[in-house]
């Protein structure tokens, strides 16, 4: 059992043996107010180390940059030493206000951008949208929420974005500030609560390492199920 699984599952069966408040009904009172019954028990000061180690640990590479031209510098290094010829970028809001697809085509034009644009209703679009993409070699995307305790980034596919520029491509870099990390599972699906409330996302991604599978045989194999490599890159808000 996961960590995170036995701490919650912890947390439930000590608030199950509370005694029950007084109720004219006989029943125990809902508990309302849920941060109290799953308070993470991580400190804010160091999710941003934690993260990087538990990324690390499932392969990822974590990269710190302390302004957004040496996120672009680090991109320009990363795409010509993996030899990419075709770069896929998302319309993510981080992707955007970095201006990504701009620099990287001042800096690399003999690079084939392809910027995902999934706002088109029409269906011949979209299919030769999903076949460029299937293409490329590597992807630049944002990411809505990070986990510190398992090291996980977290993706809403929506207008900004599709699953399957996180998934085909065979290197995936996500670009991140430390404000999106959260302690655990539990604080982050609080704070989905709070921000989508009964109407949740149509599509949460978890991705926690690059694509592994040792399904045939028991031999371990790379990018079965998604990129060999994820690489993040943490800029600071």
């Amino acid at each position: 059992m996961s960590g995170s699984r036995s701490e919650i599952l912890g947390k439930i069966r000590r608030a199950l043996v509370r005694p029950r408040a007084a109720h004219h009904h006989g029943h125990s009172p809902a508990t309302s107010d849920l941060s109290e019954l799953f308070a993470s028990v991580g400190s804010c000061d160091r999710l941003v180390e934690k993260f990087r180690k538990e990324f690390e640990l499932v392969s990822g590479e974590f990269h710190f940059c302390d302004s957004g031209t040496a996120v672009l510098q680090l991109l320009t290094q990363t795409i010509q030493s993996s030899a990419s010829k075709k770069v896929g970028i998302s319309q993510h809001g981080i992707c955007k206000r970095l201006a990504v697809a701009e620099a990287l085509q001042a800096q690399l034009p003999e690079v084939d951008l392809v910027v995902e644009d999934i706002a088109s209703e029409n269906a011949f679009d979209r299919t030769r949208l999903r076949n460029s993409m299937a293409q490329v070699q590597l992807s630049i995307t944002g990411a809505e929420y990070l986990i510190a305790e398992s090291g996980t980034i977290v993706t809403v596919a929506g207008a900004q974005a599709s699953r399957q520029i996180s998934l085909l491509p065979s290197i995936h870099v996500v670009l991140a500030t430390s404000a999106q990390i959260f302690p655990n599972m539990a604080d982050l699906f609080l704070e989905i609560q709070k921000t989508y409330g009964a109407k949740l996302p149509g599509a949460l991604t978890f991705i926690t390492g690059s694509s592994h599978t040792a399904d045939i045989e028991k031999v371990l194999i790379k990018g079965v199920h998604g990129p060999m490599r994820l690489i993040l890159i943490m800029v600071e808000a």
